[in-house]
């Protein structure tokens, strides 16, 4: 299985890539994919930059050796991104990336995009889900699932799991934690996708969708999370 690592840092990308690589039969690419409206010189400069500072140097020099590193120039929906992609024959993207994917893209994915999201699908799209699910008194967790054009709408569930957070202080503690949880979820999404018996949980649409949370009402949250820690 054939995997590409969709990000914009070279350290997270890194950091999903040692959990995956485990998976056996999945073979990781890193696909270092421009944002917005930066320059190459600036691409360049922050990988660089980032090589020099954080963790991983070695690691990196032996993927970019093996040409498991790959700079994506051009944006992910320009004719010469998505010819490079289909050239690489991956099976599975995952999403680690501020981007919003159009139809071309994710088809340049055999089986698709997964994107771990810190909501329970179906009942919570859209966003500030953890903060909504908190205020409801429900409970939080991860979705891991195919995407589509909509919003948290790709019917293909792999995983879904309630994930406890009333040990975090706050609202950014809790969404950080949660974040951090993307490289174990995408390994085990993996290993499901291997076994011939596994099949999809259905993202059926029953859920609402959210939108930004006010700050009167993040506010009812942090004390919500300071209560329960």
């Amino acid at each position: 299985m054939r995997i590409g690592i969709l990000s914009s840092s070279l350290p997270a990308a890194l950091k999903i890539h040692s959990e995956v690589k485990t998976v056996p039969g999945c073979h990781p690419y890193i696909l270092l994919c421009r944002v917005g409206e930066e320059t190459r010189l600036r691409r360049l400069f922050k990988h660089a930059a980032r090589f020099v500072l954080k963790e991983g140097r070695f690691q990196s020099l032996r993927l970019l050796a093996r040409g498991r590193v790959i700079m994506l120039p051009h944006p992910l929906d320009d004719a010469r991104t998505l010819a490079r992609l289909k050239r690489l024959r991956l099976d599975v993207g995952l999403h680690n990336l501020g981007a919003i994917y159009r139809d071309e893209t994710i088809k340049a994915f055999r089986t698709g995009i997964l994107n771990p999201h810190i909501g329970l699908l179906p009942r919570y799209r859209g966003r500030n889900v953890m903060e909504w699910s908190l205020l409801e008194g429900r409970a939080t967790g991860i979705t891991l699932f195919f995407i589509d054009s909509g919003i948290d709408t790709g019917p293909r569930i792999v995983l879904r799991e309630e994930v406890d957070v009333s040990h975090c202080g706050s609202i950014e503690s809790a969404k950080a934690y949660l974040f951090n949880l993307d490289a174990q979820f995408f390994r085990r999404a993996l290993e499901l996708l291997r076994n011939e018996e596994f099949s999809f949980e259905h993202n059926d649409g029953t859920g609402r969708r959210y939108y930004v949370m006010s700050r009167l009402f993040q506010n009812v949250v942090e004390e919500l999370i300071k209560a329960n820690g």
